[in-house]
């Protein structure tokens, strides 16, 4: 029987942890290379760029969706950038993201009354109540989906689906402080504004597109877009383009708008606007 000395059991326990690290260092290194050989994942980088470009829709329209403090509207101020943007809704039928979104709100409430203060139907309170609420959640409010929304929370889900599509077609809608930092993209751009009318009504969620409203004036102001299409640059920044994105934004230019009051200003404008769009396109 051969007895090996502890000095020699030692020695070789030290050889042998010395190979096995070697060993598992020479299988990461190829395991590194190999990952660099690989081509990247195009969803990988696809997702990358679009956490980046929310982000940057986020950061840049926040100023004009204050919230009361330590809460967010981060889903609410992508819609006005991204209306096709889906968080809250994901994969839920339209009921059940009526209910989600009854949910989401109790939850705001709770937390606010928790707080010391209950909410108070301010704009900071609004926002930061439906501020997680993607556009197509924002829509099952407005539209009282399966009567589980209160008058006051349709009007203030209507309002802010129309301060998300004015923003979208440069006109201002927010804090009055906050107006001093608002560029309008589409300044002496008619065309440039009703293109970004379509592309928002292109975007908006499918129950909104699947109304008569959204079809007559989809086709009312893709009809008059594609009749300048070949037009001279110079003659695009005049006609009706102007009107007809203000009509679909809710502006109202005739100077009326300020004799209005607040509640009139916000009443929904669809029937209207089907009309004036039929008239300005006929």
């Amino acid at each position: 029987m051969i007895i090996a000395s502890t000095s020699t059991n030692t020695a070789m326990s030290a050889y042998t942890s010395a190979v096995d690290a070697k060993a598992a260092a020479d299988a990461q290194k190829r395991v590194t290379q190999d990952d660099q050989a690989k081509p990247q994942n195009d969803d990988s980088v696809s997702l990358s760029s679009t956490s980046t470009d929310y982000s940057n829709s986020i950061a840049g329209n926040a100023p004009f969706f204050p919230v009361r403090a330590g809460m967010n509207a981060d889903a609410l101020v992508l819609g006005a950038s991204k209306p096709g943007a889906v968080s809250s809704s994901k994969d839920k039928t339209f009921a059940e993201v009526a209910a989600d979104a009854r949910k989401r709100m109790d939850e705001k409430y709770a937390l606010m009354t928790a707080s010391g203060k209950p909410y108070t139907g301010s704009d900071e309170d609004r926002n930061a109540l439906m501020g997680d609420l993607d556009r197509r959640s924002l829509n099952a409010v407005a539209t009282n989906q399966g009567g589980k929304f209160t008058t006051q929370e349709q009007a203030s889900a209507q309002a802010l689906m129309r301060q998300q599509a004015r923003l979208a077609t440069g006109y201002y809608s927010g804090p009055a402080d906050q107006q001093k930092n608002w560029k309008d993209p589409f300044i002496n751009d008619p065309f440039g504004r009703a293109t970004a009318a379509l592309a928002f009504m292109d975007n908006m969620s499918p129950e909104e597109k699947a109304t008569p409203e959204w079809l007559s004036q989809h086709l009312s102001l893709e009809a008059a877009l594609n009749q300048s299409g070949g037009t001279d640059p110079a003659e695009k920044k005049t006609g009706h383009f102007h009107n007809l994105a203000e009509i679909l934004a809710g502006v109202v230019t005739d100077g009326s708008d300020s004799e209005q009051s607040s509640a009139a200003r916000n009443a929904d404008p669809s029937v209207e606007i089907l009309k004036k769009l039929q008239s300005l396109t006929s």
